[in-house]
């Protein structure tokens, strides 16, 4: 029984091993295209990025195409007020229990090497597939960014993950997720407070 319990550990272990979490792809399996005998990295497609309207507030929830497993988000209320994150004005960048438990979770978090960040807590999210074909994840807990940290790292942002016991991990998030984002939100924030001022 303890060979066969063994066996199955190790199969799935293999299995794991050949679909390591985005956030952590070696850059040798970015997709290459071959133009005029040249080859090119394959651009990665855009970000999605949807704005969900409810009655009280606006969200804006941004990732990456081909991984949700982690981005960014936020909601304006009615005074075009950002309220999300641990304190009005930040960013939420999100991640799945399931992609932080496999690196071994986490108790702090930074952009390093002075820059701590909050931690959010677990959200619940029933409309993750409500708006669009894509979904975004249903459970997540996440950290809070402030704004001024998004707009002065648009070339990309590493965020580093202390865990209690494991090795630290790092999710980047690309300067295409961040800008489109950010635009996104300046643009619901105007249209929120030019409603407002009505």
């Amino acid at each position: 029984m303890a060979r066969m319990l063994l066996g199955v550990a190790l199969a799935a272990a293999a299995v794991a091993a050949c679909y390591p979490p985005a956030g952590r792809r070696p850059p040798t399996l970015s997709p290459v295209v071959v133009r005029d005998g040249v080859a090119e990295p394959d651009p990665l497609p855009p970000p999605i990025v949807q704005v969900r309207k409810f009655p009280a507030f606006v969200s804006v929830v941004a990732w990456d195409a081909d991984d949700a497993a982690f981005g960014l988000r936020t909601s304006v209320n009615a005074r075009g007020v950002r309220i999300d994150g641990r304190r009005f004005g930040d960013h939420e960048l999100y991640v799945t229990p399931f992609y932080a438990n496999f690196f071994g979770g986490f108790t702090q978090a930074a952009v390093l090497p002075t820059k701590w960040l909050l931690r959010t807590g677990i959200n619940t999210d029933v409309y993750s597939c409500f708006f669009g074909s894509a979904c975004s994840p249903t459970v997540t807990l996440g950290v809070s960014v402030p704004d001024s940290l998004l707009r002065t790292n648009r070339d990309s942002l590493m965020v580093t993950f202390i865990p209690h016991v494991y090795e630290p991990w790092v999710i980047t998030l690309r300067r295409e997720l961040i800008a489109e984002y950010l635009t996104k939100v300046d643009s619901v924030v105007a249209e929120m407070q030019k409603s407002d001022a009505r």
